[in-house]
């Protein structure tokens, strides 16, 4: 199977996962009851998030498994990071900056489903957008202006030191790359407490690692029958996260759903039937806005509720049909115009140069 198709497919089931965060910002923003059926389960953005995770630590640690361990190597995985996140957050950014200093203008209030703790400041309060505008600087609120951000906060901090965590669990013998991520995964509540909360989210990308270790040849052995079973565990443990506040830790509701996204990412890459559907899919998309959606879409809601007016909240599947069409037209725009040409810069820098 080729690198190329497994991208592929793995890009549609990260929109997939992009338009189940957008629509459940949408139930809080516009401040609807839907059934629980709808905001539960494998529906559950926090779901989502942590399938992000687990998939960003396969696809990076793909991308490091042919390099040498080498502080070159570690800068230039660190420029592509930089280039790959920050771009399309800083316009996210800016669209948040104008579409909240308009809501705080207009004295509209606050975002009662999905709280900006910005509207509940006075003036444009700079230093904390400076602040907002590194992800990883001490003081930055995650609950400012971007309820998305602690994602990428989280996504930041982890790049630093993600290639050494990957080139431990790719190279050393699997019985200590095995320890090594059953210590992050088993850990990650005393992580949470003793350390920072951003660590206790490593063992996710290390799940993601983990997974490319395991060959090609295991899961071409598996019929039919055997991938329904294991995806349909998959989805179970994906969903339990819902249930996550009435288990003994919430850690062990993340990663059991850490484990479920392992299931339906490895589906998505071994089992054919998944690959083929989800390839199509992509094919029909043509491009990846996954990134763009996701952090694009909380001002663009914002601004319908708060700014708009009436005639759109007051009726939300016409607000929806507006905030997804909107919320693709910009991630197309941001995508071509940004992010797409930041990789490619990215790439330029880091290409191997000739002697």
């Amino acid at each position: 199977m080729a690198p190329h198709e497994r991208i592929i497919a793995l890009d549609a089931l990260r929109v997939i996962a992009a338009f189940i965060v957008l629509a459940q910002h949408f139930r809080l923003v516009f401040e609807l009851h839907w059934p629980e059926w709808l905001r539960k389960g494998v529906f559950d953005s926090k779901a989502a998030v942590m399938l992000f995770f687990v998939l960003s630590g396969y696809v990076l640690a793909l991308s490091l498994r042919s390099k040498v361990p080498s502080f070159t190597a570690y800068v230039k995985f660190g420029i592509r990071r930089i280039m790959r996140l920050y771009p399309v957050y800083w316009a996210a950014l800016l669209l948040a900056l104008i579409v909240l200093w308009s809501v705080q203008q207009r004295g509209s209030g606050q975002v009662t489903g999905l709280p900006a703790w910005f509207l509940d400041g006075s003036g444009l309060q700079w230093k904390q957008w400076f602040l907002q505008s590194t992800l990883v600087a001490p003081g930055m609120k995650s609950d400012f202006a971007l309820p998305t951000v602690w994602t990428l906060m989280t996504e930041a901090k982890i790049s630093m030191v993600f290639p050494l965590l990957a080139w431990v669990i790719l190279r050393s013998p699997s019985w200590i790359a095995g320890t090594v991520v059953a210590a992050l995964v088993l850990g990650s509540a005393w992580l949470d407490r003793h350390v920072v909360g951003t660590a206790a989210f490593l063992g996710m990308f290390g799940l993601g690692t983990f997974l490319c270790r395991v060959p090609s040849t295991f899961w071409s052995k598996l019929n039919h029958a055997i991938w329904g079973c294991l995806l349909l565990l998959g989805l179970v443990l994906y969903a339990s996260i819902s249930w996550r506040y009435v288990m003994p830790s919430i850690w062990l509701g993340y990663y059991l759903c850490g484990f479920g996204s392992l299931i339906i990412i490895a589906g998505t890459i071994h089992w054919p039937p998944m690959r083929f559907v989800l390839t199509r899919l992509q094919d029909y998309l043509k491009v990846d806005l996954s990134y763009s959606i996701y952090i694009l879409h909380y001002p663009i809601l914002v601004a319908l509720k708060k700014l708009v007016g009436p005639a759109v909240s007051g009726s939300p599947v016409l607000a929806f049909i507006i905030a997804t069409l909107t919320t693709l037209g910009l991630a197309l725009f941001v995508h071509f115009v940004l992010e797409k040409p930041a990789i490619k810069l990215g790439q330029w820098i880091t290409r191997p140069r000739p002697s």
